[in-house]
């Protein structure tokens, strides 16, 4: 199910962790251990740095970490290859 959440990610874009659960048919609460596992195995990271003082039209500012409650993940480079491989 970790390859699901990489491609739906990859393919579909944004989606809150609400979204996502539902997509997924499981609760947020597996959905982040999910997360969490993809971010030890590092297929995935979380979108962090000093972009704070530009957030201000940034499209994902309501769900940042830094400038909101919510939180962005990104695939990283192992991640990226990984849903390559499987396409």
């Amino acid at each position: 199910m970790l390859d699901q959440v990489l491609r739906i990610v990859v393919q579909e874009g944004i989606h809150t962790r609400r979204e996502l659960a539902q997509r997924l048919n499981v609760s947020e609460e597996l959905l982040q251990q999910m997360i969490d596992e993809l971010v030890r195995i590092g297929y995935l990271k979380s979108v962090v740095g000093d972009c704070h003082d530009r957030c201000t039209g940034c499209p994902f500012a309501a769900e940042c970490a830094i400038g909101g409650a919510g939180r962005i993940w990104t695939l990283t480079e192992k991640g990226v290859r990984e849903v390559e491989r499987q396409l």
